[in-house]
């Protein structure tokens, strides 16, 4: 090798390492201001998956914004059986 082409693939490799350090600064920073909300998470997720070409199954679906105490009396609001009258 050349030592020309030698010394330009160190500064390569330098400048890539600080761009490196300077971006998980910035992620780390991120992390600690604000927390990312599930669905941005899953529709980043999703995104990568379809771009690498991944077909995902739905196998469960999850509600978790709802309270327990929420579907309990929705529950008791949809409900047409006759209540029990003496």
């Amino acid at each position: 090798m050349d030592d020309n082409t030698l010394q330009e693939l160190r500064d390569a490799v330098a400048a890539l390492t600080e761009q490196v350090t300077s971006l998980e600064a910035k992620v780390a920073k991120l992390e600690s201001q604000q927390a990312i909300p599930e669905a941005d998470l899953i529709a980043i997720g999703a995104a990568v998956a379809a771009y690498f070409g991944h077909k995902a199954k739905v196998r469960a679906i999850r509600y978790g914004s709802q309270s327990r105490w929420a579907a309990a009396s929705r529950g008791r609001v949809q409900d047409r059986s006759v209540p029990h009258v003496r």
